[in-house]
């Protein structure tokens, strides 16, 4: 029987690893009050730890797309796998900063290689096939996010978190690493010819920074960072709602994303993509800010007029900046000459870096002025600062070498 898989085909498989993807890095999400109060860290502290990631995120970012050129897809995925649900399955085992923030560091590098490697082949697969898997692949990654919040949210509670996530961490190894079996023919080849052979001292020189779309990418993303690391918490210390209820907006912001970037494609057909994504990055800054800005200023004894502020803040965040970061990440891609696995990684490099020192930024507000809802105010910013780089996001395209 023929190893190969027609575009169509491998296409679902994609978008099954993205799901998968999605599925298992934000299943901690909506308990970290849970890994917080295991480690004992106040707000600033924790938001700091956890932001190490980022470390990992750099030097997969910076390393990973030379890699798949030099060595092949296959190897690289396949470990990427290992070593990111590893990382995770040990993450909740500790209760010491210091143990957590060494397997942080290789979660975040696990994360990154994971996402270098699939991306590439969704441009591999784009190259061959004339099929975009890069929006409807986040979108499918979004799905997985939204499948796991919601199981998470059941699970508080009930099961606990190191049985939840270790669990988890198997089947998801073992379906993943399947899939990439079945790919394994039409996986990116090792590079062979010497012309094209990066070398580690390439990784640095070659480097290059797309600034408006790199500035773009940073600034519409950090809200589901921002989201992310503290979307959980925020209602459930600002409302003193359960733990159950207070993964519900982030539940919402990403089932509103999915919605995002599944019509996106219809929607061109009325207006060109630097058009929509202006209209969707007012939509969810002013949108979300309104909201929370409305909904933590409302009486004590208004709390769930306050939480449905949340929940609507939430879905009009989701909602609007769906589809911009996938379509900035498409533009770094195009606007390039260098190999797409290279692309990936060297564009994640410089958003790595500004959305950790933002981390930073946003943690320690939060620990300074007591308030998560003002440092909320620093990503709804960046998110209405998009519009000065969506130009960039015109079809204008360079060939590759």
């Amino acid at each position: 029987m023929s190893s190969v898989i027609d575009h169509s085909k491998e296409k679902k498989l994609l978008h099954a690893l993205f799901a998968c993807f999605g599925f298992g890095i934000m299943a901690w999400l909506p308990r970290f009050p849970e890994v917080k109060a295991n480690l004992q860290l106040d707000n600033g502290a924790f938001g700091s730890i956890v932001s190490t990631g980022g470390i990992g995120a750099f030097l997969g970012l910076l390393t990973v797309g030379h890699i798949i050129h030099k060595f092949g897809a296959f190897r690289v995925t396949i470990t990427s796998i290992l070593l990111l649900f590893s990382s995770l399955a040990l993450l909740v085992q500790v209760n010491s900063s210091l143990p957590f923030l060494f397997f942080n560091v290789s979660f975040g590098f696990g994360i990154t290689a994971v996402h270098v490697c699939l991306n590439s082949h969704g441009f591999h697969l784009l190259e061959r096939g004339k099929l975009n898997v890069i929006t409807s692949g986040a979108g499918y990654w979004s799905a997985g996010s939204l499948a796991t919040s919601i199981l998470s949210g059941l699970l508080v509670g009930r099961v606990a978190l190191t049985t939840h996530i270790t669990i988890l961490s198997v089947l998801l190894t073992v379906i993943m690493l399947s899939i990439v079996i079945r790919l394994k023919a039409v996986l990116l080849e090792p590079n062979t010819s010497t012309d094209h052979d990066y070398t580690i001292k390439d990784i640095f020189t070659s480097f290059e920074i797309d600034w408006p779309v790199s500035l773009g990418m940073a600034c519409v993303i950090y809200l589901e960072f921002a989201l992310g690391d503290w979307g959980t918490i925020f209602p459930k210390e600002r409302l003193d709602i359960s733990a159950g209820l207070s993964t519900a907006p982030f539940i919402v912001f990403t089932a509103a994303m999915i919605v995002g970037r599944l019509l996106i494609a219809r929607l061109l057909n009325f207006a060109p993509i630097q058009i929509w994504a202006k209209r969707g990055v007012i939509f969810a800054g002013i949108g979300f800010g309104g909201c929370i800005i409305v909904a933590t200023h409302l009486p004590a004894n208004l709390t769930w007029w306050s939480y449905s502020l949340f929940i609507l803040g939430y879905a009009m965040a989701g909602l609007g900046s769906s589809f911009v970061a996938p379509s900035f990440f498409a533009a770094a891609n195009r606007r390039s000459k260098l190999p797409s696995a290279v692309v990936v990684g060297q564009f994640g490099v410089t958003n790595t870096v500004l959305t950790f020192a933002v981390k930073w930024i946003v943690a320690w507000t939060i620990q300074f002025t007591g308030s998560i809802a003002l440092a909320m105010m620093i990503p709804t910013a960046m998110m209405l600062a998009t519009i000065f780089f969506v130009s960039s996001l015109k079809q204008e395209s360079l060939s590759k070498s």
